[in-house]
């Protein structure tokens, strides 16, 4: 008998790999692009972008992993009916139940691994990919603002950049939109032949420098009625924290950068000033609800793929790239609206995962009960789906 638990679980791990090196090279695809563009038009070392690379992968592992434990229990246990295999362990008298247990214990403890790993792993790399990349900026400033592109990636201002030097970062044909902070605020247009990004490495400030060009100043109540002032040298103090993090970055870490003893304290501290606290309590349970998906994953994974139809062995991959797609967009409206208190944070990141453990204990009742839930037995164009 302890040979066969062995035997049920190395079939996991083929697909668990394989879900990994998918998922991780689909979710990071569009980084790679943005990082060769580093090498090929700003010169930054490839060491440097290997770097950078290497901190993204653990926030792509925390999402990933939970994701390749769904799959690769589909994929196993499907094999394994697929192959008649389970049929010859139900026919030798061998229960499904301690095989699927065997598999859970695993997922318990990789979630345990998981939490420890979000918990300090990952916060150190956020870290210091951010500060890699801000080095890079301060090197090249001019890889924050693309050509002929608007962005707004500084508060309070909507850039447009006609030509620019990689080499020298001098911009050209600038225009810059002033947002204001009142519907009642003028709206202010800098336009300037010339430009230049200087950054400040001790306060983590990025200071755009105008030359030739002149601010239109257009009242919102009397488009017609317009003032314009020429200027010779301008200067607009940007914020770069927004272009290197999320909104809620302080001066310090974000919360996506700190450990959850960390949050905790930065919970407290905000709370003693009256401070809403939502977004931090929703990046606290964050860090242990998505690793406790890889055992709910496998909770629901291994009835299903039990449970599949014989013929449907690409049917069990479709539902399990399905139920990740709908859990993490369960998980995303679940962070909206807890940052924005419409819900408790906790209930926000943890529902999800209820939801799983729910449908997954329902579908190990029935695989106990070694037949498929009702709604398999109905006809589907003409044949049962068992």
């Amino acid at each position: 008998m302890k040979t066969l638990p062995a035997y049920v679980i190395r079939e996991h791990i083929f697909p668990f790999l394989m879900g990994i090196t998918i998922f991780t090279f689909l979710l990071i695809m569009d980084k790679i692009f943005t990082l060769s563009d580093l090498i090929v038009k700003y010169g930054i070392s490839v060491f440097v972008v290997g770097k950078l690379l290497l901190y993204i992968l653990p926030s792509t592992f925390a999402i990933t992993i939970p994701m390749a434990c769904l799959v690769a229990v589909m994929a196993a246990f499907s094999r394994l009916k697929n192959d008649q295999e389970i049929m010859a362990m139900k026919a030798s008298g061998i229960s499904m139940l301690p095989l699927v247990a065997r598999v859970l214990i695993i997922g318990a403890g990789l979630s345990v691994i998981m939490i420890w790993f979000n918990n300090t792993i990952l916060p150190q790399a956020n870290f210091a990919y951010r500060n890699l990349y801000f080095n890079i900026v301060s090197q090249r400033a001019a890889i924050v603002i693309r050509e002929h592109v608007f962005v707004e990636d500084f508060d309070g201002y909507v850039f447009r950049v006609g030509d620019k030097n990689p080499v020298t970062g001098e911009l050209r044909d600038v225009v810059v939109f002033v947002k204001g902070s009142s519907p009642d605020d003028p709206i202010r247009t800098l336009m300037a032949q010339q430009g230049r990004l200087i950054t400040d490495d001790k306060n983590r400030r990025v200071v755009l420098k105008l030359e030739n060009g002149f601010m239109q100043i257009v009242p919102p109540d009397d488009p017609e009625a317009f003032s314009r002032i020429d200027f010779h040298t301008n200067f607009l103090d940007l914020d770069i924290n927004r272009a290197l993090t999320d909104k809620n970055q302080n001066a310090g870490r974000s919360a996506r950068e700190m450990s959850m003893a960390e949050i905790r304290a930065q919970i407290r501290q905000q709370k003693s000033k009256g401070e809403n606290t939502n977004w931090l309590r929703v990046e606290y349970h964050k860090k242990s609800s998505i690793p406790f998906a890889c055992l709910a994953f496998l909770l629901l994974g291994a009835p299903l793929g039990i449970l599949a139809p014989r013929s449907g062995r690409y049917l069990a991959y479709f539902s399990g790239v399905l139920l990740i797609f709908l859990y993490y967009i369960l998980l995303s409206l679940g962070e909206t609206l807890g940052s924005k208190g419409s819900i408790p944070p906790f209930w926000a990141m943890w529902f999800p995962n209820f939801l799983l453990i729910a449908a997954g204990l329902y579908g190990l009742a029935w695989t106990i009960k070694e037949r498929a839930p009702f709604f398999a037995h109905r006809p589907f164009n003409g044949k049962k789906l068992l």
